[in-house]
């Protein structure tokens, strides 16, 4: 079968989905890190299950060679900000005021971000690679990949938190028109780490239909 290659989201690294590689075992081959707390880390795939959360599904769209097995997004999307024809996006401000505080408080802009994300227990920021999140959240204003998302030749696939604060489930409805969309009662921004079980069996089981 494919090999699924896992791609986290922003403020996060490749630990985020520890409790699904548990749960799907050696068929989460490998795990992109953007090197947000230290050294990058990406395995090329051939003819991967890209499974992407957050900025991370959006990312893939824009850099992961074609073709794919399939596309599978967690709490993901192909823009994040408002846009004339795109009126459930977040506001270019929200993004604007976390670049502006990024330039002088980078931790605190990660830890209020986490916090917000719902991450629960005490939020770590110490090691911080700064230049790596400026410029994936600089990125994230601007991105639309929603071209890229309609000339899939590839199954895609959707998996979202109904209550998720910073991905709405209006946005993630828009966003996944056309395509299987699958909204988590209670499901919030972080998934991976709250509904694993949920997360893995979806994995699982798109990847067995992508055979």
């Amino acid at each position: 079968m494919s090999p699924i290659l896992l791609i986290h989201g922003w403020g996060l690294n490749a630990r985020l989905w520890d409790p699904v590689r548990e749960r799907l075992g050696e068929a989460a081959e490998s795990a992109l890190d953007f090197g947000f707390y230290g050294k990058p880390r990406f395995r090329a795939a051939s003819r991967p299950l890209v499974v992407g959360h957050s900025l991370g599904f959006a990312w893939a769209l824009a850099n992961i060679p074609r073709p794919w097995a399939g596309a599978m997004a967690i709490n993901g999307f192909a823009r994040f900000t408002h846009a004339p024809d795109f009126p459930e996006g977040v506001p270019q401000r929200v993004v604007g005021r976390m670049l502006a505080r990024f330039a002088t408080a980078p931790e605190e802009v990660v830890s209020d971000f986490l916090d917000r994300c719902g991450m629960t227990g005490p939020i770590e920021t110490l090691g911080l690679v700064h230049e790596p999140l400026r410029a994936s959240l600089s990125w994230l204003a601007l991105c639309d990949e929603r071209p890229t998302l309609a000339e899939l030749d590839c199954p895609v696939s959707a998996l979202a938190g109904d209550v998720d604060p910073i991905v709405s489930a209006a946005m993630s409805r828009v966003a996944f028109a056309g395509h299987a969309l699958d909204l988590v009662e209670g499901g919030g921004h972080l998934l991976p780490l709250t509904h694993a079980d949920r997360v893995a069996a979806s994995i699982a089981a798109f990847h067995e239909s992508c055979r």
